[in-house]
């Protein structure tokens, strides 16, 4: 369990969350246009910030939606214990940091929130909204797709994907285009092929494919394939 400390400044009065009574509990749930995605026990998707930063053994989480505006749209996940993972959650990536007087969750060291907009059980309404200073990104159970490197993603699609897929994403054969597809879509998509799952008629070329790429080999190719292929 990864517990991180915020250095964000603390507020002086409690910042608005999602309150929890008891420990949250993390689950998955999966559509057609975004694939699977994290969401707390109601349902309801939970996001990252590309604006935050992610703790990792030499760096601290930093929470940067601090102010009124910022999370009245956007309230932080908190929990009263630590997060427990749900069904389809890797409890080793579920963790907390400390903000002011609350304990919020984290996923493979990124803060969650949760969208005000957004209803339990239905379509999420804030992926790729940008505002406050970044984007905000649903949560994959396996990996963060947040990229930083798009040409090491062109390089792996130019590698491993173009025979099939098409030079411009556009499809070839038996093979779907991949163009206009979201990033989180094709992260989500790849870690289903990478974790053995069959899906559709060319899962058995696509898993050995899937497991050579890393999460983050995964999250710089799908950031590349929505920037580039639209």
């Amino acid at each position: 369990m990864q517990r991180v400390i915020s250095t964000a400044v603390a507020l002086a009065l409690a910042t608005p969350v999602f309150a929890q009574d008891d420990a949250i509990s993390i689950g998955v749930a999966q559509s057609e246009k975004f694939g699977h995605y994290l969401t707390d026990a109601e349902g309801r998707p939970v996001y990252s910030f590309t604006a935050d930063t992610r703790a990792s053994p030499d760096q601290q989480a930093e929470i940067s939606c601090s102010d009124e505006d910022c999370l009245e749209a956007w309230p932080l996940v908190a929990t009263s214990g630590d997060p427990e993972a749900g069904e389809g959650s890797d409890a080793a990536l579920l963790g907390s940091t400390n903000h002011g007087n609350q304990q919020i969750v984290t996923y493979n060291g990124w803060p969650l929130y949760h969208f005000a907009s957004d209803a339990p059980g239905e379509e999420p309404q804030g992926y790729g909204l940008e505002s406050f200073g970044g984007e905000w990104r649903l949560v994959a159970p396996s990996a963060q797709a947040m990229a930083t490197d798009l040409p090491v993603g062109a390089k792996i699609y130019a590698d491993a994907c173009a025979q099939c897929h098409g030079p411009a994403g556009q499809g070839m054969a038996s093979f779907p285009s991949v163009a206009g597809k979201n990033a989180h879509f094709i992260a989500s998509r790849l870690g289903q092929y990478r974790a053995g799952e069959t899906i559709g008629s060319n899962s058995a070329l696509m898993m050995p494919v899937a497991s050579a790429l890393s999460d983050e080999d995964i999250a710089n190719l799908a950031a590349f394939v929505s920037a580039d292929f639209q």
